[in-house]
């Protein structure tokens, strides 16, 4: 605990020196017992000033026991034990193995929106990966034009403002909400909704750590 006081009190009489203000990042143990010290400070003591952050790994295994409680016998267990033993899945849902539940959440998330394209756009995945799917002649020309952007995006052509701000984009965008809107009027669907937009933050969150993007950071945390 002393080490750690000492820690605060430094960091916070330099923060203090060039005025600025003092943040620091905790793993879990180590954040608890700083809190706690900074919480049993005075009202007006200098550390009250620092500004504590979980470590980026806990907060991710926070966040995916999050998931795992919110999800539970929603069916997500069962349909994660298709791809990894039930052993390993109750330690994914309860944020344990955090690189294992990552890949098994994004693979459940790709799937649930692969499910939400063909609805919306009313088209049939093809069964087998060499037959070509039951695809409409208006929804063939946004997917045509869509696949020229990403062309143009991996050729360097086009930036990833102007990729994200296209038409196509758009238009996709606007013919998806909708639908969407519809249904979160049925309870289970506004959960594996909301399931969707959890795998979102965690993406955003991953993206941020990753690229040092501060302002991201916040918006996820």
């Amino acid at each position: 605990m002393s080490c750690i006081y000492s820690t605060l009190l430094f960091v916070s009489n330099q923060a203090h020196r060039y005025n600025r203000t003092p943040v620091l990042t905790f793993d879990q143990p180590l954040y608890w017992k700083a809190l706690t010290i900074i919480q049993n400070e005075h009202p007006n003591s200098q550390l009250k000033s620092v500004v504590l952050r979980l470590g980026a790994f806990h907060t991710e295994m926070s966040f995916l026991g999050c998931i795992g409680h919110i999800m539970r016998s929603s069916g997500l267990q069962e349909i994660l034990e298709l791809i990894y033993a039930p052993n390993a899945v109750t330690h994914m849902l309860s944020g344990k193995a955090v690189a294992r539940a990552i890949r098994g959440h994004m693979l459940v998330d790709t799937a649930l929106h692969s499910l939400l394209v063909s609805k919306i756009f009313n088209f049939d995945f093809p069964a087998d990966e060499n037959e070509e799917g039951n695809i409409n002649v208006s929804v063939d020309d946004i997917l045509s034009k869509a696949a020229d952007v990403y062309t143009e995006l991996l050729e360097g052509t086009l930036s990833i403002s102007s990729a994200c701000d296209s038409a196509v984009l758009q238009s996709i965008k606007e013919t998806i909400h909708r639908p969407l809107e519809e249904m979160k009027k049925n309870r289970t669907s506004k959960l594996w909704l909301q399931y969707t937009e959890m795998m979102q933050i965690l993406r955003q969150f991953i993206k941020a750590e990753r690229t040092g993007d501060w302002e991201l950071h916040l918006k996820k945390c």
